[in-house]
């Protein structure tokens, strides 16, 4: 019998981390030690406010009957059909699940999620961004210098739609790499876009990211009929249900494991998004350890991983070693 022990705890950030929504100083997260005789498994739901989703909510999510049931089943698809079953309506506390669940599936079958699909479709050497919320020149100075040293070559830029150009300018002034930037709908109107759209272009801007309203469709369309620069959904695309129609407007998604409920409904999307040929980044809500690692699974189907949550996180080190998670 499987059984699983739910840990609540807080991740809090090297920096206040700013960006369209607001700011934070860290993220509430609820861990899952999943065990099966001598071998364990670790999950994660990390809660950005955005979410809408509590810890007591993902609390009272694992508590349901018939969770140990659906975690016996031997496949992914089984356990993860059984799993959303019971819980249908809390995506964070699925995702937790189902990671510990596959961590312990690919230790009993000894292999890896790109070995099971038979390397069908393989992307190596995915470039990984590290990412730079709203900051003034000498805290962006910082944390270049810090990203660098942890290995980073590629950068994504928070913007708000109110410090757009101290961002750019502040960025291209400290650093030459490539960066992307993510305007987590902060963007009313094309005009706003248009007006840096050339500095993008000319500076080696490799993607924009939920520029408007994840509701407004026709702004994101008309966006990516101007520029060569790939515009990916992210607010935009939680479920593979919602697939269909992201992929008549943006040109790729930002896949997250806490958005779509865990490895296995992020594996299907990927797979679709690359069926139609658009663009893919594997995402996170700045996990620790646990969850960015359950995500770097699955880089491999990506043309961008932002798994940058356990450089961003002061005590990442600290929890994970607290839970017995291997680092």
């Amino acid at each position: 019998m499987i059984e699983y022990s739910c840990h609540v705890n807080f991740l809090r950030f090297k920096y206040p981390f700013r960006i369209a929504h607001g700011e934070r100083i860290g993220t509430d997260t609820v861990f899952v030690v999943m065990r099966l005789e001598q071998i364990e498994g670790f999950g994660e739901a990390t809660l950005p406010p955005y979410l809408g989703v509590s810890s007591q909510d993902v609390l009272t999510a694992l508590s349901r009957d018939g969770i140990e049931e659906a975690l016996a089943l031997e496949s992914p698809q089984h356990w993860f059909s059984a799993l959303y079953q019971i819980i249908p309506d809390n995506m964070p506390a699925l995702a937790a699940l189902d990671m510990a669940r596959w961590q312990i599936h690919l230790a009993l079958t000894g292999t890896t999620i790109e070995n099971m699909l038979g390397q069908r479709v393989t992307y190596k050497n995915v470039p990984h961004t590290f990412t730079l919320g709203v900051s003034d020149a000498k805290e962006m100075d910082e944390k270049i210098r810090f990203a660098k040293s942890c290995g980073f070559e590629l950068f994504k830029l928070k913007l708000d739609g109110n410090c757009d150009w101290d961002m750019l300018t502040n960025f291209r002034r400290l650093c030459h790499e490539p960066f992307a930037v993510d305007v987590n709908q902060g963007w009313t109107e094309l005009e706003q876009a248009l007006r840096i759209l050339d500095f993008l272009e000319q500076k080696e801007c490799f993607l924009i990211e939920q520029p408007f309203n994840k509701t407004d469709r026709e702004l994101s369309k008309a966006l990516s009929e101007r520029t060569f620069i790939p515009i990916i959904a992210d607010e935009a695309c939680r479920q593979v249900s919602d697939l269909n129609g992201v992929l008549q407007v943006f040109d790729g998604v930002n896949v997250k494991l806490q958005k779509c409920g865990g490895i296995t409904p992020a594996l299907e999307q990927l797979q679709t998004i690359r069926s139609q040929g658009k663009k893919a980044l594997i995402g996170c809500m700045s996990e620790s350890s646990i969850g960015c690692n359950a995500a770097e699974q699955l880089a491999f189907l990506c043309d961008w991983a932002d798994l940058d949550g356990p450089y961003l996180n002061a005590n990442n080190k600290e929890l994970c070693e607290q839970l017995g998670y291997s680092l």
